[in-house]
């Protein structure tokens, strides 16, 4: 019987040897105790790459220095040759006589021809059960002159010292040299003869006198081998890397190697060489698994490939191999840790398994493993990524199951992949109404990631204008045309779409027609207006309903943007608070919401817009598309500017632009730039907005809704500038294109207060008073942030006594719209309105809170724009940040401070104060003291700044 070893756990020895103290001792006792009077026997076994052969040279060269080592490797292309291991140890010998080694390594070459010849003559055998291991027949007796002299010699050794016999992967040894090995063992008892075999341990085909003969020998002693804990995974790796990256990447290595020491050390030199698994995993993978006897390898290929399909019956079909094969393939991997669960241990395993096969093998296993799934009625997503893999064209229903599998992925949000897959099935399409039908699915799925990536899709520009479109237009390509600045043809094909179906074109519905119809309203409402007018309108109502209510409320949306002065701006906010809250963002979506997010900014409820403008960026991302995700961050950074929160729109701008680049963006491009440009100019930085402003940008922008906010917003930064005539004509064209599109709307763009502005820097008070008051002639909320900006604007151009009640309004209207950034002008204007007044007081207080006022957005309070007629105009000039270091605003003040301000503010005295609030005079004393030093006031200052 085998004598049991205790396993201990330890860093390294001086051998470089992990976790390997107990088994090293168990080997040292089996020698030393024997050294003197008998030989020992030891069968070394464990899984494959657990360090085996690593332990029998530490034993050969460590446990018996003094001893004559002789050694074999055997290995399973020579497991038939007869004697070949025997022949290894004769030639590694060189103490052996001369005439004995000829003699011996004659008799092996005898043996070796015999079978060979025997090989080349025997007909073809059935199929039968292994027989027993024999001795060719050359060696049917080992009662031979060769055997018997080799034994003489060897005891002839062994006298003067001991002699160590190491045969590596002994399950492989062939049954000859074994027998003989079994021989000179018993003959040369009890001299001292040290023999020690490692073996496999999960091998079924082993060497039959391994488990039948050696185990009845007295001296045998068998000693296993265990997979690397984690500890000791870690010490591998600390004798590679520092400490601390050996310590983080322990638990993925040993997840990755199940604690083979092959695998480990493979990892640990990656890691070293590159920082992540590479060719020496892969390399050691391979290794590992050729040193397991088939069908195992085979189906831990198939495993890899089939992946999460990998069922025991569909490895059998793809290989072809028995159920009860498989069966037992899968164990001995399995135990090997190779497998868990019927999957492979690891990814990072099955992708180095890959990566090892032969290109044209791999892809063949998975065009079969597609063809199984697909007769099996599988999932059509599971079924093309084996076709993908496969690259082949010839599957005549590959189509339709890229199809079917692309729309899942986009299900799914996995839009890559369903990229992937349409791509695949374009390749293979055969006619022209499938291929038009794929590209634009393949299309609008690339356009949620990138619009730019659809360009090669559009057609090419016609010279003609009158040139025809083709047959079959895909649903999306309007959509796409009007994007990229392609005016006219996007809306030619929405007119193709609106009209009579090609032959073998699927039918159009009403909803079909609404994402573009939005998109042309949103985008060119001019254009919209003039090019297709109440004909096609009609046509697309007469269209079949929509399968889902998902375009409900479309019309009415759709009207707010083509007639905004004329539609109801109560259905219109409640038509798109409505549809806000009815969609999930989507492709079919996506139109439809921004212009719900149009209606409630353009009707000026910035703060309404701006809570579902978050979570339509919130739903961008857990959607996977960066497009919508930069598209509604440019939004919400217009939406900040309306909110008086310049310093988030320029934060904002400058993700949305950095998420796509000038060819993604295309003709939308006009938002997410004039939302940069003025947040610049509104916090000071004239330079930024003007390196904005170098950007080349589409012609089609100027056609656009876009291109309103481009040009006001370049306004506004000539204004910041000084460049008071620039500014005017940038505000008369954005105010031209908005009258003659019918879409005037007050807080579309301001064009006249900004008009208005530059009129009151040039001195021409009379031209800015009428574009004042014809702006106060359109309908506008009166708690809206545009009103208030209108009463500010009209204290401008109003004597003083006027000024100061319009002024208050103002600061009234503004605070309750929550525009700190008007606000903060107003306040400013409001402070030189009083002084002039002759309210010196009053006015220092106005201005300090202006001050604090502005300081939200890191900037001081613009000058203010309406002078005395007899003062003559002061510049407009940029808003200049406030010097570094500056105390914060009220808006730091903590709930207790507040508290106690706004006591102090009323006039109550600090014990007042500490009997209402319940706390010591002592504690309002400091609570004071603190609110004055974030404030930067005195206590007779705190009414004005809190109010």
């Amino acid at each position: 019987m085998g004598h049991p070893v205790t396993r201990t756990v330890g860093r390294h020895g001086a051998d470089g040897l992990v976790e390997r103290d107990a088994e090293l001792a168990a080997l040292r006792s089996a020698y030393e105790e024997e050294a003197d009077t008998r030989g020992s026997l030891v069968v070394l076994g464990g899984a494959v790459g657990t360090g085996k052969t690593a332990l029998l040279r530490a034993w050969t060269e460590r446990v018996a220095p003094d001893a004559l080592v002789l050694t074999a490797t055997a290995c399973r292309a020579e497991r038939e040759l007869p004697l070949g291991i025997l022949e290894q140890l004769v030639r590694g010998c060189p103490e052996l006589p001369t005439a004995t080694a000829e003699r011996t390594l004659a008799w092996c070459d005898e043996a070796a021809c015999a079978t060979a010849t025997a090989t080349l003559t025997a007909p073809a055998p059935a199929p039968a059960p292994a027989p027993a291991p024999t001795l060719p027949a050359p060696l049917r007796s080992t009662n031979t002159p060769a055997l018997r002299g080799l034994c003489e010699a060897l005891r002839a050794l062994v006298a003067e010292r001991p002699v160590l016999i190491a045969v590596d992967d002994a399950h492989h040894a062939d049954a000859a040299s074994l027998q003989c090995l079994l021989y000179m063992v018993r003959r040369l008892r009890p001299a001292r003869l040290h023999l020690l075999f490692t073996e496999y341990i999960h091998q079924t085909a082993g060497n039959a006198l391994l488990h039948s003969e050696f185990p009845h020998e007295p001296a045998l002693r068998r000693i296993r081998l265990e997979p690397l804990s984690k500890a000791g995974v870690e010490a591998v790796l600390a004798r590679r890397l520092d400490e601390e990256t050996a310590r983080n990447l322990t638990p993925l290595v040993h997840g990755m190697s199940a604690g083979h020491p092959l695998l480990v050390h493979a990892l640990a030199e990656d890691h070293r060489s590159a920082g992540r698994a590479g060719e020496a995993y892969g390399r050691a993978v391979l290794g590992f698994l050729h040193r397991h006897e088939a069908p195992a390898t085979e189906v831990a290929r198939a495993v890899a490939v089939l992946g999460a399909q990998a069922a025991p019956a569909l490895v059998g079909r793809l290989l072809d191999v028995d159920a009860a094969s498989v069966a037992r393939a899968v164990h001995r991997l399995t135990v090997a840790d190779v497998l868990h669960e019927g999957r492979l241990c690891h990814p990072a395993f099955g992708a180095a398994i890959l990566d090892g096969m032969p290109t044209e093998e791999r892809r063949r296993l998975h065009g079969r493993v597609a063809a199984l799934l697909h007769e099996a009625g599988a999932p059509a997503d599971d079924v093309a990524a084996h076709l993908v893999a496969a690259d082949r064209t010839d599957t005549p229903w590959a189509v339709p199951v890229f199809e079917e599998a692309a729309q899942l992925a986009l299900d799914d949000d996995r839009v890559e992949t369903a990229v992937d897959y349409l791509r695949a099935a374009y390749r293979r399409c055969r006619g022209v109404a499938q291929r038009a039908a794929v590209m634009g699915a393949l299309a609008d799925a690339e356009w949620r990631l990138d619009p730019a990536k659809v360009l090669h899709h559009l057609p090419d520009r016609s010279p003609a204008p009158d040139a025809p479109l083709p047959p079959h237009i895909p649903v999306t390509l309007p959509t796409h045309l009007l994007w990229h600045g392609r005016v006219d043809e996007g809306l030619d094909a929405i007119c193709a779409l609106a009209g009579p179906n090609p032959a073998g074109a699927p039918p159009m519905n009403a909803a079909d027609l609404d994402t573009p119809w939005l998109w042309g309203a949103y985008l060119y409402p001019g254009h919209v207006k003039d090019r297709l007018g109440s004909g096609v309108l009609a046509a697309q109502r007469s269209a079949p309903p929509a399968a889902t209510p998902e375009l409900q409320g479309a019309g009415t949306l759709m009207q707010d943007l083509l007639h905004g002065s004329e539609s109801d701006p109560v259905d219109a906010v409640d038509a798109a608070e409505r549809a806000l809250d009815r969609y999930r963002l989507g492709p079919r979506t996506v139109a439809a919401q921004t212009a719900a997010l149009a209606t409630l900014t353009y009707r000026d409820r910035p703060h309404r817009a701006a809570a579902w403008c978050d979570g339509l960026v919130a739903q961008a991302g857990e959607r996977n598309s960066p497009t919508w995700q930069a598209w509604f961050t440019a939004w919400r950074a217009l939406i900040h500017l309306r909110q008086g929160d310049p310093a988030a729109a320029r934060q904002r701008a400058a993700t949305a632009l950095d998420m796509l680049g000038a060819k993604g963006w295309g003709a939308a491009i006009g938002l997410p730039l004039a939302a940069a440009v003025q947040a610049h100019a509104a916090t000071g930085d004239v330079d930024g907005a003007a390196s904005l402003l170098e950007r080349p940008v589409p012609q089609a922008v100027f056609q656009s809704r876009t291109g309103l906010h481009y040009l006001a917003a370049r306004g506004r930064y000539h204004l910041a500038t000084g460049c008071h005539y620039a500014a005017l004509g940038d505000f008369y064209a954005c105010g031209t294109r908005m009258s003659g599109w019918g879409v005037d709307l007050p807080a579309l763009e301001s064009w006249r207060l900004g008009a208005a502005e530059a009129y009151l820097a040039l001195g021409e008070s009379l031209l800015a008073r009428r574009l004042v008051d014809d702006q106060m002639t359109l309908p506008a909320p009166a708690d809206g942030r545009t009103w208030g900006m209108t009463l500010r604007l009209r204290a401008a151009t109003s004597p003083v006594p006027d000024r100061i009640e319009l002024l208050d309004e103002a600061v009234a209207v503004l605070r309750s719209a929550g525009d700190v950034f008007e606000l903060a002008r107003a306040v400013g204007e409001q402070s030189e309105a009083v002084r002039e007044a002759g309210e010196t007081e009053r006015a220092r207080l106005l201005a300090r809170k202006a001050e604090l006022l502005a300081r939200r957005w890191d900037t001081t309070p613009p000058p203010a724009v309406g002078p005395s007629p007899a003062a003559g105009p002061p510049p407009a000039g940029p808003v200049s940040p406030h010097p570094t270091g500056h105390p914060e605003p009220d808006a730091e003040l903590t709930e207790a401070e507040r508290r106690v301000a706004e006591l102090a503010a009323d006039g109550f005295t600090n014990r007042e104060i500490s009997r209402k609030l319940y706390v010591t005079v002592s504690t309002v004393e400091q609570h004071l003291t603190r609110i004055y030093r974030k404030l930067d006031v005195k206590r007779l200052d705190l009414q004005a700044v809190l109010r």
